[in-house]
């Protein structure tokens, strides 16, 4: 090994990005070369001489909050996961020859009918293209310097208005076309219009800047995964294979704010395996959508404005498990069966909630290679439970066969 390799190594292992198989065997090579070990020094020396370059600053609400919840017991799952439904699940599924990697939840951008809806969707894409760059790391706003981000902001139409005009249009979601257009107003969006109006505010912080990064580069993978000529050439990057670790998700969820339409709260992030959980990113942007299914229906439901994900790989043999959970009162938890056991109720909320519930049925027929809901309701792949106070969401995913254990990989593109 050459001794830039070496250096590479000592810097990677340094910052935490090394894949654990690697990392065990650099640090194995440390207790024997003299060599690695000074590289290694230097390396920590380096990075704790840069942080002293760094302008002070005061800690932010959201750091602090994000720092404490480290300090906080992790959630016993143990009396969920021994339940009935996990244990039905756990004795019943079967992993597949050849697992579904994303896509056949898509349609054409064309097959609309409404050509103002198509225009908003086309409109909306391009200007979250343009809004992208403005939010990523190396941008003045990451920087503190919101004078851009703002400008842009301020020049465009809210988008929560374009989710009302959107939500306006009769959607019954029976055809795919309908079902796309629902995925990309109700899954990330709501969150996204939520934090971006807050931005175009007077009390702009690094915090929401942060977290419309996330919301951004969500939505329009979740775009283009509904919509396949909405952006062709970006979608067939989407489509190659690009491992996608657990470690993502975590990143973007553990102790931000969500939020959907007027009510928000706080994700608290308990166990996330440490390794991939999909293979392209057409794959990880239906997944993502789940997740923010999940949130939509549990955060407005918290009793206690607070809800909490696990991503288990182990518990059920074959498949990961996805569990999102929140306490929630008797009133709260009735209108939530109304949704999932789809009892009639005359309310926006209840109409757009269902929606929601269906676009994760309709994820995991794609995901369990299955056209019946029935039957994987019947086979637990996805339900809900309470116990004690504590409601219980959750999906099971096709598992990546023959993966590294702990290697957690990352999008090759940050900004794609």
């Amino acid at each position: 090994m050459t001794l830039e390799s070496l250096k590479q190594l000592a810097v990677d292992y340094t910052l935490g990005i090394l894949p654990k198989e690697d990392a065990i065997l650099f640090e194995a090579r440390i207790e024997e070369d003299e060599l690695a070990q000074q590289l290694l020094t230097d390396a920590q020396d380096g990075f704790a001489k840069l942080s002293l370059t760094a302008p002070p600053s005061q800690l932010g609400k959201e750091l602090r909050q994000r720092v404490l919840a480290h300090t906080h017991p992790e959630m016993n799952l143990d009396p969920f996961l021994e339940c009935q439904d996990i244990s039905f699940l756990r004795d019943n599924f079967t992993a597949f020859d050849s697992r579904y990697s994303g896509g056949g939840v898509s349609a054409d951008i064309s097959d609309l009918k409404n050509k103002a809806v198509t225009g908003n969707i086309e409109d909306s894409y391009q200007s979250l293209v343009r809004l992208l760059p403005l939010l990523a790391g190396d941008s003045r706003a990451a920087a503190g310097d919101f004078t851009d981000l703002q400008k842009f902001l301020r020049g465009q139409e809210s988008f929560s208005d374009l989710i009302l005009r959107t939500l306006e249009h009769s959607w019954s979601g029976e055809c795919q076309a309908s079902r796309s257009v629902l995925r990309t107003a109700l899954a990330t969006l709501p969150s996204l219009s939520f934090f971006s109006d807050r931005l175009r505010g007077n009390q702009p912080s690094l915090a929401d800047t942060r977290r419309l990064f996330y919301l951004c580069r969500d939505q329009l993978k979740i775009m283009r995964a509904s919509f396949r000529d909405l952006d062709p050439a970006r979608l067939l990057e989407d489509e190659k294979i690009r491992l996608h670790g657990a470690g993502l998700l975590r990143s973007k969820w553990w102790g931000a704010e969500h939020a959907f339409f007027s009510s928000n709260g706080t994700v608290k992030c308990g166990h996330f395996f440490d390794g991939p959980i999909t293979e392209r990113c057409v794959e990880f942007a239906e997944y993502d959508a789940n997740m923010y299914c999940l949130a939509n229906l549990l955060s407005p439901r918290s009793s206690n404005g607070e809800f909490h994900f696990e991503l288990l790989k182990d518990t059920v043999p074959g498949c990961t498990l996805a569990v999102a959970s929140a306490p929630m009162d008797d009133l709260q938890f009735e209108s939530l069966c109304a949704v999932i056991e789809r009892k009639k109720l005359p309310t926006d909320q209840f109409v757009q909630d269902q929606f929601l519930w269906n676009l994760i049925e309709d994820s995991m027929t794609q995901g369990h290679k299955c056209s019946s809901t029935k039957e994987l309701r019947e086979q637990k792949a996805y339900g809900y439970n309470r116990m004690g106070g504590t409601t219980y969401l959750w999906f099971a995913w096709p598992a990546i066969p023959n993966a590294q254990d702990g290697a957690d990989a990352v999008t090759g593109n940050p900004l794609q």
